[in-house]
């Protein structure tokens, strides 16, 4: 009886182990990868082509490139498993990742570091000192799906005990504008509009800052704060990819980047790609917790 069950045992791990490498065997036979979406849709489609025929060529796969209108359909995209590598923000990455598995592979490096500073403007020659001065005051943040231009400086009124709670931010405020980019709420500010404006600090600063304003814009405009901590744009992949597949895609990017950093600079103002830290998205996961807001309410 004894030596029956250990040969059903047996059997069974068999089959067991047939059943694992049949799905392991189940060989993905393309790869998906959606791209951030920008403010300059022709420029990010070339880029996008030229990265998709790249990886191609590496990974011997077909490999299909997306540019979803929205934050939430790449979400969507990794969580359902339509989409199976993603250049993205951090708050679509927490939204997805607490519905499926996923792995941080890449991310962008801007001036040696891995995160940058959300940004505060008003006009040059404004009263202003503090956040705090602005109260009764209007203010364009770049969009609700915002990272820089929305969730940190909302979290940063919380932290300096400006406001206590969410729904205070409209009583802080006289009027909140969502402007639907960087440059809208910059040259909602230029134009008088608002008394402030919130964007990221390579919207207002740096190499780049032409793809989002004029220097004639930005000449009257003053950085009233900088709330540091941004974590740059990341590229996940889903963990239902062979991690044979995952390391290889890994590998492509970074030859990529090294090869061709002009398609980085060029489209997200970005310097390179470096291996994550293990809290690259801490940041974000702490202003959400700040405010008391959920990834799913920024990412549409």
């Amino acid at each position: 009886m004894k030596n029956l069950f250990i040969a059903v045992m047996l059997m069974f791990q068999v089959d067991l182990a047939l059943s694992n490498d049949a799905v392991a065997a189940k060989v993905i036979d393309k790869v998906v990868i959606s791209f951030q979406k920008q403010k300059n849709p022709e420029d990010i489609q070339k880029s996008a082509d030229f990265v998709g025929q790249f990886l191609q060529k590496k990974l011997g796969l077909p490999v299909e490139v997306l540019i979803p209108t929205s934050y939430g359909v790449t979400s969507q995209g990794l969580i359902s498993g339509k989409v199976h590598v993603a250049y993205m923000d951090s708050l679509p990455y927490i939204l997805a990742k607490t519905e499926t598995e996923l792995e941080i592979i890449a991310v962008e490096k801007r001036n040696k570091k891995t995160n940058y500073n959300s940004l505060v403007l008003v006009a040059k020659d404004s009263p202003f000192k503090t956040l705090k001065d602005l109260k009764g005051q209007k203010i364009a943040f770049s969009s609700q799906t915002s990272t820089s231009g929305y969730l940190f400086p909302f979290s940063e009124l919380i932290r300096q005990n400006i406001i206590s709670k969410p729904d205070q931010l409209n009583q802080f405020f006289s009027e909140v504008i969502y402007a639907g980019g960087y440059d809208k709420a910059m040259l909602a500010l230029a134009n008088k509009q608002t008394a402030a404006a919130a964007l990221s600090d390579y919207a207002f600063e740096g190499a780049k800052a032409d793809l989002y304003g004029t220097e004639l814009i930005r000449k009257d405009l003053r950085i009233l704060t900088k709330i540091p901590g941004v974590p740059t744009h990341l590229i996940a992949v889903s963990k239902n990819l062979p991690k044979d597949l995952r390391t290889k895609i890994q590998k492509a990017l970074f030859e990529l980047a090294k090869e061709k950093p002009e398609l980085l600079s060029s489209v997200y103002g970005a310097a390179e790609l470096v291996k994550p830290s293990k809290n690259h998205v801490l940041k974000t996961e702490e202003a959400l917790k700040l405010t008391g807001l959920e990834s799913k309410a920024f990412v549409k």
